[in-house]
């Protein structure tokens, strides 16, 4: 993650920006979806360990790269601030655990492993996928509105 975002600082006359970390996002937001859709239909297939196996390693490694980018670009936008925008993060990141687990039983005792997984990898895409393109192209407007976000430094801010 490091060298990449040495490579685009030094590409943009050595300024750094926070959206040179949500490089890992955009292989993460497809890896976590095609991963639970892999690991869904192979346990509803009852198919060979490997199956189940390869989609959980997309799964988890989806998530580490998302998880990565995301926390990182938090520290850079809100140098600051950043243990408060980390403890939000993860105080959202705390809802979904908890609420999660109050319908998930009953959505996969009702739809089995893979319909419940698709529509589980179909949130990631409409979520994920979006999410890192956003921050790419608009992260540094977003952060400029707020006060305690990271300023563009070129600009004297």
């Amino acid at each position: 993650m490091d060298k990449i975002y040495i490579r685009l600082r030094d590409k943009n006359d050595g300024v750094g920006k926070p959206e040179f970390r949500i490089i890992n996002l955009f292989p993460g937001a497809i890896l976590l979806p095609i991963g639970l859709v892999i690991t869904g239909w192979t346990v509803e297939a009852k198919t060979h360990w490997i199956g189940p196996d390869f989609g959980l390693l997309l799964i988890g490694t989806g998530i580490i790269l998302t998880f990565q980018g995301i926390m990182t670009y938090i520290i850079d936008a809100f140098a600051m601030h950043s243990a408060s925008a980390l403890a939000a993060v993860c105080f959202l990141r705390s809802l979904a655990g908890f609420g999660f687990p109050l319908f998930a039983p009953a959505m996969y005792n009702a739809l089995g492993f893979g319909v419940s997984d698709t529509i589980l990898a179909a949130f990631a895409l409409l979520i994920g996928v979006p999410a890192p393109f956003i921050l790419w192209k608009y992260g540094e407007r977003i952060r400029n509105r707020s006060k305690n976000a990271f300023k563009d430094i070129s600009k004297g801010s």
